[in-house]
């Protein structure tokens, strides 16, 4: 059994305007999320999708329902059904704060030097070493390590395979850094590297014990 999985990022937010730490936060779309999810709808309108999800967070959700509206295919499937286990990554005490500063805090606690972006740590660990460090550097101990982020994870990924059909079309709208674990998980470190952009399409062959990555990262494409 294989299906095809389309997994959306979601729009801008404030929050990613403003370069700050957004997992489990709900900041709002802006005007340029709002327009990153009906052009990702645009690019996607051929295809029928069997089902929608979206993680519960309202960008998320909000995404979902803009990439359906502008789709020809799917008949009347116009709502995402929001699955908890697509959530982003939980930050913990560094929900909120600037991007680089967090970066910083989380490089100090666990002896990295010259380390001044989310980038650089990249450069320095994988991406389960990346969640290992922001749980470490998280004072309140809050912040999801990697062991946590794929209990979550995996029990969706298995809740879609249950439910999936045969050569079925599947939309996921999710979030950057979720969208990047699963890169460096099933296809390369190296790539995952390259930030997803708000409104990207990746899209992934699903088995039923592994994922092969097909694209990543497109916002030009119309499929």
């Amino acid at each position: 059994m294989s299906f095809n999985l389309y997994l959306v990022r979601h729009g801008q937010t404030i929050f990613n305007h403003y370069e700050r730490m957004q997992g489990w936060s709900n900041a709002p779309l802006t005007d340029k999320g709002i327009s990153d999810g009906y052009a990702a709808g645009d690019r996607l309108e051929n295809i029928r999708f069997d089902a929608a999800y979206s993680s519960d967070l309202q960008r998320a959700i909000q995404t979902a329902e803009f990439v359906l509206s502008r789709n020809k295919q799917s008949g009347d499937l116009k709502e995402p059904e929001q699955l908890q286990q697509f959530r982003e990554q939980f930050f913990g005490f560094f929900e909120g704060l600037p991007s680089d500063k967090s970066s910083q805090l989380i490089a100090e606690k666990n002896g990295l030097a010259d380390v001044a972006s989310y980038a650089d740590i990249m450069a320095n660990l994988s991406q389960d070493d990346v969640m290992d460090a922001m749980h470490v550097a998280d004072p309140t101990g809050d912040a999801e390590d990697a062991q946590m982020f794929w209990a979550r994870v995996n029990k969706g990924l298995e809740m879609l395979r249950r439910n999936t059909r045969d050569g079925q079309n599947i939309l996921v709208v999710s979030h950057g850094t979720l969208i990047r674990n699963l890169v460096a998980q099933y296809a390369s470190h190296e790539l995952a590297v390259e930030k997803p952009l708000n409104g990207s399409v990746t899209i992934w062959e699903v088995t039923d014990d592994d994922l092969k990555l097909k694209v990543y990262n497109d916002t030009a494409t119309k499929w």
